[in-house]
């Protein structure tokens, strides 16, 4: 989820109107609207301020990504004949680097 989301969520889960969270940040109105509507891209302390404004607490939490999942959900967002592409393409050039090797 990226910072805008969260503001918003943040902001909606509260009933907080743009104008009220802008408020409480000491800002103004479209400034939040720009950050909702990722016409500007709020940094990493203002998602922060925004989101212990609304009431709330961000909870960020480092953990390490197995390789071959991170792998295996690449390949399921694709379409089926966008991986059976893929599979043909990897069939060709290992055909291609087997032709190759015994030349």
């Amino acid at each position: 989820m990226e910072g805008q989301q969260l503001i918003r969520q943040a902001r909606v889960s509260a009933g907080l109107t743009q104008r009220e969270l802008a408020r409480r940040l000491g800002t103004h109105q479209p400034v939040i609207s720009r950050w909702e509507s990722e016409s500007a891209r709020p940094d990493f302390n203002s998602v922060i301020r925004a989101i212990e404004a609304c009431g709330f607490d961000l909870h960020i939490e480092l953990r390490s990504v197995d390789h071959d999942t991170v792998l295996v959900k690449r390949e399921l967002a694709k379409s089926p004949s966008e991986r059976l592409a893929g599979l043909v393409d990897a069939v060709s050039a290992f055909n291609a680097m087997s032709a190759a090797a015994h030349d």
